[in-house]
């Protein structure tokens, strides 16, 4: 993993604000271009091997993911599906190399809190998952420079079909509102006992919702402002959560199929009892933060500011129409 060049934050880029006047077209197209932007600037330090810019990658791709479905009630669905279908497979390369870096960097800071012979001996783990990283970099390397790639970043930067006259004000809480029903929905059925696999398809969905409400954010005032920001806490917790579950069940394959040192095996027992309260931590803020984001005056409020465009729209056809 190379870290020589100082990497450029994704601040540096324009920020996206859409207006209710835009036509949904032009805002599809604004939507995708700048995720387009953020992997093309990203894409050269991703394939030297950096770590960030693989990340900023990831996110691009998913964010891409997230855009076309926010809009796919305007857009041609098999579009859509095949455009998000060709993203999950670019993301998946992506993400074979991303995990590992996740996976190396919480054996360097949840390392810290075993003692100094345990960290040692969690020398060779780091080796070979250095090993696999090269192994999956060269592969997403070579997807990045495929032919397959290139043409799904075309499609994308050419994505269109939406009709003229439709403006984003009057479709925005529409466009909204699917998400937030999958969020409640898959929220509202877990329980205490709920498996780490259903936290992780609520995570998905707090993520889409959160990027479709900072795409419309424009659109919107304080209200909408505050349920970004119970998201991003939201998702962070459910992140730590997800990512501490995964990091024991890679760990936990890791001790069974690769030929480790015993003392790497004790080593890494200790680490996974680490991140087994690490998960547990995080999911005992899980009830508080729901109830936080299950209120109707909050929800309903957002939902309210983005669909003041479409009443205001009502009103100026009725005005026109009526020559008052």
């Amino acid at each position: 993993m190379s870290g020589g060049r100082r990497h450029r934050g994704p601040a540096r880029l324009r920020v996206l604000l859409l207006s209710p006047n835009d036509p949904a077209g032009e805002a599809v197209t604004s939507t995708l271009r700048l995720q387009l932007q953020v992997f093309g600037r990203e894409e050269a330090g991703a394939r030297a091997g950096e770590v960030e810019p693989v990340h900023q990658l990831r996110v691009a791709t998913r964010r891409l993911r997230a855009g076309l479905r926010l809009f796919e009630p305007v857009l041609a669905a098999a579009t859509v599906r095949r455009a998000c279908d060709e993203l999950a497979w670019l993301g998946d390369s992506i993400g074979a190399v991303r995990d590992l870096d996740v996976l190396l960097l919480a054996i360097a800071s949840r390392g810290r809190r075993l003692d100094p012979v345990e960290r040692d001996a969690l020398a060779p783990l780091v080796t070979l998952l250095r090993e696999r990283r090269a192994i999956a970099h060269d592969g997403l390397v070579r997807t990045l420079e495929g032919d397959r790639c290139r043409r799904l970043l075309a499609r994308l930067g050419s994505v269109g079909g939406v009709r003229r006259e439709l403006v984003l004000g009057r479709v925005a809480s529409d466009l909204a509102t699917p998400h937030l029903r999958a969020v409640l929905r898959a929220g509202r059925r877990l329980g205490g006992d709920a498996s780490p696999a259903a936290f992780h398809r609520l995570r998905v969905r707090v993520k889409r919702l959160r990027y479709a409400l900072e795409t419309l954010r424009g659109l919107g005032g304080r209200r909408l402002v505050r349920m970004l920001r119970l998201l991003e806490r939201f998702q962070d917790t459910l992140g730590a959560q997800q990512d501490a579950a995964t990091q024991i069940a890679r760990l936990r394959e890791l001790a069974d199929a690769a030929s480790l040192p015993p003392a790497t095996l004790l080593a890494m027992g200790a680490l996974i009892r680490v991140l087994g309260r690490r998960a547990r931590r995080r999911r005992r803020r899980f009830p508080e933060l729901w109830r936080k984001l299950d209120r109707d005056a909050l929800r309903q409020g957002a939902l309210e500011e983005l669909s003041r465009h479409k009443r205001a729209g009502r009103v100026l056809r009725l005005v026109r129409a009526t020559g008052t």
